[in-house]
């Protein structure tokens, strides 16, 4: 700790030593007063047992008062004098971002409730990341940007559960192109990859890609296209299927290739833990999160100084409680 105006002390100690040489040495600064009053005996008055204990209780009183004086004094030398202490922390920020990526085409249907509420666990298993979701079928559309507000995104997530428990269509509207090309999974993830923001900083970047990858028509990526344009963005995709793609070995196969190529992993939503272990390698991304500049905060510390001051406060309230007596 420190004092933030160390000159103030000096001046005032001065002042003070000052005084205690004019209180306890007044002969040394003034004479004998004009006015001063003899008297004769007074030797014998003061081996009165009566005035020696009157004379000593105020001598103690004095004494006291003193000394409550002192304990004010130096109270209030460390609080105008501002005592700080200095202390320097390094903060530790996320630099993660993760998008939600959400197949909504007709074979969906039965199973996108059920993932909207999935996306939810992870975000709740998620710490200072930001978080997006985009939909998609033909075409690929934002429900809402990266983020850090949490209670947002949460919002939008449960929003999103019961839209889609209803089949509100006015939520999947824009990712249908009225022809017959939905569920393109390959054109989706890349359309997600093109949602981070913030090209420049090194950040570690994720995608949660929910599909049963069961595309129809013809799209402007391949899949293995997609997966090397995540890789070549430094994104890793998670892949969430559903329970049928167990029927289609290629769907399967398909699907853990992008992740695989990216450091992902796939999981079938509804499987123990499934959620919980994508939300746990999202946290291990390399370098996910990095250090500010180191911060010096100075604090004043006026504990010492009104510990003081209450002291010298409870003496002259003690001293006057006992004059009265």
């Amino acid at each position: 700790m420190e004092l933030k105006w160390s000159w103030l002390p000096l001046v005032l100690g001065a002042i003070v030593l000052v005084w205690l040489v004019i209180w306890f040495f007044p002969s040394l600064l003034r004479g004998k007063p004009h006015n001063a009053v003899l008297v004769a005996h007074a030797q014998r008055l003061r081996r009165i047992p009566r005035f020696r204990t009157l004379a000593r209780r105020r001598e103690i009183e004095m004494l006291l008062r003193v000394v409550a004086v002192l304990f004010l004094i130096g109270g209030s030398i460390f609080l105008s004098s501002r005592l700080t202490s200095t202390k320097t922390h390094q903060p530790e920020v996320s630099n993660r971002d993760i998008m939600l990526c959400l197949d909504v085409s007709g074979s969906m249907t039965s199973y996108d409730e059920q993932l909207a509420r999935e996306f939810r666990k992870i975000a709740e298993g998620l710490d200072g990341e930001r978080i997006g979701l985009t939909i998609w079928s033909g075409v690929a559309v934002t429900v809402f940007p990266l983020t850090d507000d949490y209670d947002f995104v949460i919002e939008q997530l449960d929003d999103a559960a019961e839209k889609l428990a209803s089949y509100d269509y006015n939520f999947t509207s824009g990712t249908f192109l009225g022809d017959d090309r939905g569920s393109l999974i390959s054109d989706g993830l890349v359309s997600c990859v093109d949602r981070f923001d913030r090209p420049d900083e090194e950040r570690g970047r994720a995608v949660v890609l929910a599909s049963d990858n069961d595309p129809q028509g013809k799209p402007i990526f391949k899949l293995p296209e997609a997966a090397e344009y995540a890789a070549s963005k430094d994104v890793v995709v998670y892949g969430l299927g559903t329970p049928g793609m167990s029927y289609d070995p290629g769907a399967t196969a398909g699907f853990q290739d992008v992740v695989d190529k990216t450091g992902g992993s796939l999981k079938i939503m509804g499987e123990d833990g499934s959620t919980a272990e994508i939300a746990q390698g999202i946290n291990d991304l390399e370098a996910a999160r990095s250090k500010e500049p180191a911060r010096v905060s100075v604090l004043d510390e006026p504990g010492i100084g009104a510990t003081l001051v209450t002291i010298g406060v409870v003496l002259v309230v003690l001293v006057g409680i006992r004059r009265r007596a």
